[in-house]
């Protein structure tokens, strides 16, 4: 499911979410990292390990414009509201085609739940925290990530 010979994005954000972002962090890993950062057009450099990996990014090696692929947006789902130090916290997963992952984060106590939904049909799910919810509707084969105080 990896590199060109996976072109598409939606497939390739549902995959990299549920498998990476939410299987490996509710299996205790304390981070997830891919195999290329930055690649030029024609995946280089290579030295090694994945033959036909896409980078986070892509660098036009003629412009030096920048392209964020698929890799950059699932990891952008995690890193932009889950902070070094934070705490994965309960929450239920695996039902309905909703997979998801919940952290609390160290510094400020705000909260971040990321919920990917491999199903086809629209799935509703609710978040309780401290005697509020919240009820939310998420779109068949899309990713979201809620973050509160």
């Amino acid at each position: 499911m990896l590199g060109r010979r996976a072109p598409n994005f939606a497939d390739n954000l549902k995959w990299f979410v549920r498998t990476l972002i939410v299987g490996s962090t509710r299996g205790w890993a304390k981070g997830v990292l891919l195999w290329n950062l930055a690649l030029d057009e024609h995946d280089g450099p290579h030295t090694g390990g994945c033959g036909n990996c896409r980078g986070v990014v892509t660098i036009n090696s003629a412009s030096g414009g920048v392209t964020r692929n698929v890799e950059y947006y699932a990891l952008a789902h995690a890193s932009r509201f889950v902070r070094p130090g934070a705490r994965r916290v309960e929450s239920t997963s695996g039902s309905d085609g909703l997979e998801s992952v919940a952290f609390r984060n160290a510094d400020d106590g705000s909260k971040a739940l990321i919920v990917v939904n491999t199903a086809v049909l629209d799935r509703s799910f609710a978040v309780r925290w401290a005697g509020r919810s919240l009820t939310y509707v998420l779109p068949g084969g899309s990713v979201v990530t809620l973050a509160w105080n």
